[in-house]
């Protein structure tokens, strides 16, 4: 490995982790056919947000799915551009954490 060098053993450990992971990535997308190398790159990125703490269990399943709906009530849509499914999901989305409030600014 070609990785940057440093006295301080942190920054050295962050520079080897990020060139193995470069390398990682470069040798599993030559394997790859072009349709499927968006599909890992984002698996990838999620995976490594929720291994830092930059995305929670919650966050990673409504991305994923959309939210999967119980059959709450949801109040009236005030766009006649969303159909239900979108409108179910802007709902669910309000109800994550960081996203609190989204739907009064919708």
């Amino acid at each position: 490995m070609s990785s940057e060098k440093s006295e301080d053993l942190d920054v050295r450990l962050g520079h080897l982790n990020l060139e193995m992971l470069e390398s990682l990535y470069r040798n599993i997308c030559r394997s790859l056919f072009a349709k499927d190398k968006l599909v890992f790159s984002t698996m990838l990125a999620l995976k490594l947000m929720e291994l830092k703490g930059e995305l929670d269990g919650a966050e990673l399943k409504f991305w994923l799915t959309g939210g999967v709906s119980l059959g709450e009530e949801l109040p009236k849509c005030p766009v006649d551009y969303l159909n239900e499914k979108q409108w179910g999901e802007l709902n669910r989305l309000d109800k994550i954490p960081k996203f609190k409030g989204f739907l009064a600014h919708f």
